[in-house]
């Protein structure tokens, strides 16, 4: 997409040859090594891409390998790249603003019913399951009263009234 970027100056003649050609070869450096890093396969693949148009430009022909060059198809590739990074970062954004929803996690902020209870410690039973409880501080509970999940250690729900 860098690149898409600086071909697009160039072919508008924002930027010349000399300067387009070193920004696409050290781009396509840099997006590769990033590859080692970000391991995903579209940095390298970016990088190539960097390389191969910096080298098309400063041979000064449109072909590359013998072959012609459809700039085109460049650009349709960046413009799907763009899309596919955006919808992806839109569902990224939309699966974190999800509740945990499994695991022992998913039980906190939930209400727990209360088995046996003495002092600071009892069993409590959530989502079908009893587990094993402890608050902070002292509490008189009896069979059945309702407590809040605030956390999750080990195999103990830390809970409050």
């Amino acid at each position: 997409m860098i690149a898409s970027v600086i071909l697009g100056l160039y072919l508008l003649g924002i930027i010349s040859a000399k300067s387009a050609v070193p920004f696409l070869f050290v781009t396509g450096v840099l997006l590769i090594v990033a590859e080692f890093f970000l391991v995903g396969g579209i940095f390298a693949f970016n990088g190539v891409i960097a390389l191969l148009i910096g080298y098309a430009i400063r041979s000064g022909t449109d072909e590359m390998f013998g072959l012609p060059i459809d700039w085109s198809l460049f650009f349709g590739i960046a413009f799907t790249e763009f899309a596919i990074l955006l919808i992806a970062g839109y569902i990224l954004l939309q699966y974190r603003k999800n509740k945990i929803s499994t695991g022992p996690e998913s039980m906190i902020g939930q209400k727990a019913a209360v088995i046996e209870w003495s002092g600071q410690s009892g069993r409590v039973r959530i989502q079908g399951e009893i587990w094993q409880a402890q608050s902070e501080k002292e509490m008189n509970l009896k069979e059945n009263e309702k407590v809040t999940v605030e956390s999750v250690n080990d195999l103990i729900l830390k809970v409050k009234v």
